[in-house]
């Protein structure tokens, strides 16, 4: 069987010559910062770690160092609370307070520290806060650090967007320049997912990184690499970190915190949309499940109550997922067949049976209804292929097992249990309020 790329759950790809830019920061880590006690005063040992990592920044000429350590700083705050939005003001405020405390030969790394949070704080409060006490220690003949300066003599260049036809991920890549320094942000955005912003990155190889880009997915066919304006770019990165704070434990990958408000910081200085969205059209679950039991791909289906089961499955899972019903692709399969239904249906002889004839005749109905062309229905069905393959390993799992046997909203899926069936199989809060937030994130409570 052929070898399918990307293999499931693809990531972003990075540019293999890409220089990656690395925090300015001594060789030991930062704690995170306390949160038993939000409101009280930073522990004297952060307080001086965080001054001593900002003295080594004060005479840096690019800010872009600086930048990246205030945003892993920041980084640990949004961890460590759980994406709390009232956190990175406590935070912010505790900062300002103990960088006006300081005197003498801290002054200089305190005044570093403001001017980087007074920039990067992904809440305008706390960025009104620290440029008003980085004002404040200046006024005092502190010196403000050499990149000063040029910390706003930021503009932003072309921006790119690429992914998979399937519409399972993508990523939008946005150059900046700075005096004669560029440097580039992408965020990875995972629609399998709700459409959360799962990752980012920052490269100084801007024109490398296109180029590798252009040549490596010039040669995939289920891939895509195309220019998009950037108010469009910043309208979608928006929305993904506006989803992505809405959850709790949004299944991100470990380098989304450090550079979340450095992005964020970048996604400021985009231009700004005037296009309205047109909200997706409600769908009917019972009519589109209709629609595909009518099409053509299931007429050689042998048990429509069966398929229909299943149907209801993947219509429910993409309403539960924030996702767009009947789209098909990798990720959403990979997601159904080794974690969805592993964790949250029971099943018998007769409904595992079933499966690989309605997944490959759903696949074949949903490809063609999203328009994709003959030579991604042919990758998706091969790759299809090799989930079924490794389903079985995925459900006899000790994990997933001891899950869909404990989980109160399990979906019974087998074939002699219709009484179960009676309401809708999957409910949008299964997949969001069990297992661990459900594999995607546990909304967060309004």
């Amino acid at each position: 069987m052929s070898q399918r790329t990307p293999k499931r759950r693809p990531s972003s790809t990075r540019p293999r010559s890409s220089t990656h830019l690395s925090l300015a920061t001594p060789p030991e880590s930062t704690p995170p910062p306390e949160t038993t006690h939000p409101a009280d005063a930073l522990p004297e040992n952060l307080v001086r770690l965080l001054f001593r990592q900002a003295a080594d920044l004060v005479e840096d000429g690019d800010p872009i160092q600086t930048e990246l350590w205030c945003s892993d700083v920041l980084g640990a705050v949004w961890s460590a609370t759980d994406g709390d939005p009232a956190a990175e003001d406590t935070f912010a405020d505790a900062w300002v307070a103990a960088a006006e405390a300081v005197d003498g030969t801290d002054r200089p790394a305190a005044l570093t520290a403001l001017t980087a949070l007074s920039r990067i704080a992904s809440s305008a409060s706390a960025r009104r806060t620290a440029a008003a006490a980085a004002d404040r220690i200046a006024a005092t003949g502190v010196p403000r650090p050499r990149w000063a300066t040029a910390v706003d003599d930021l503009s932003a260049g072309e921006c790119w967007h690429y992914g998979d036809v399937f519409g399972d991920q993508e990523t939008i890549l946005c150059a900046f320049r700075r005096g004669p320094n560029e440097h580039a942000m992408l965020v990875l955005i995972d629609h399998t997912l709700g459409g959360i912003a799962k990752d980012v990155f920052f490269t100084e190889a801007v024109a490398g990184s296109l180029a590798d880009l252009q040549y490596e997915l010039a040669a995939t066919p289920v891939a895509f690499l195309e220019p998009i304006e950037p108010a469009a770019a910043r309208r979608r990165l928006q929305q993904a970190f506006t989803i992505t704070d809405g959850l709790v434990e949004p299944r991100v990958n470990e380098e989304l915190a450090p550079h979340r408000a450095l992005a964020l910081a970048r996604v400021r200085q985009l231009p700004p949309s005037i296009e309205t969205v047109t909200p997706e059209p409600d769908v009917e679950p019972d009519a589109l499940i209709a629609e595909f039991l009518a099409a053509p791909e299931a007429a050689d289906l042998l048990d429509t109550d069966l398929a229909g089961r299943w149907a209801r499955l993947l219509v429910d899972r993409a309403i539960a997922h924030a996702d767009v019903p009947a789209r098909v692709g990798p990720g959403v399969l990979d997601e159904l067949l080794l974690v969805d239904v592993p964790e949250h249906a029971l099943l018998d002889a007769a409904s595992k049976s079933a499966m690989p004839a309605v997944l490959t005749a759903w696949t074949r109905w949903a490809g063609r209804r999203q328009g994709l062309p003959t030579s991604a229905l042919t990758w998706l069905e091969t790759a299809l292929e090799e989930m079924l393959d490794e389903f079985p390993e995925a459900y006899r799992d000790p994990d997933a097992v001891a899950h869909r046997n404990t989980c109160p909203d399990t979906v019974d899926l087998r074939s002699n249990r219709p009484s179960r069936l009676a309401t809708p199989l999957i409910s949008p809060s299964v997949l969001r309020a069990t297992s661990g937030a459900g594999k995607v994130g546990r909304a967060r409570p309004k």
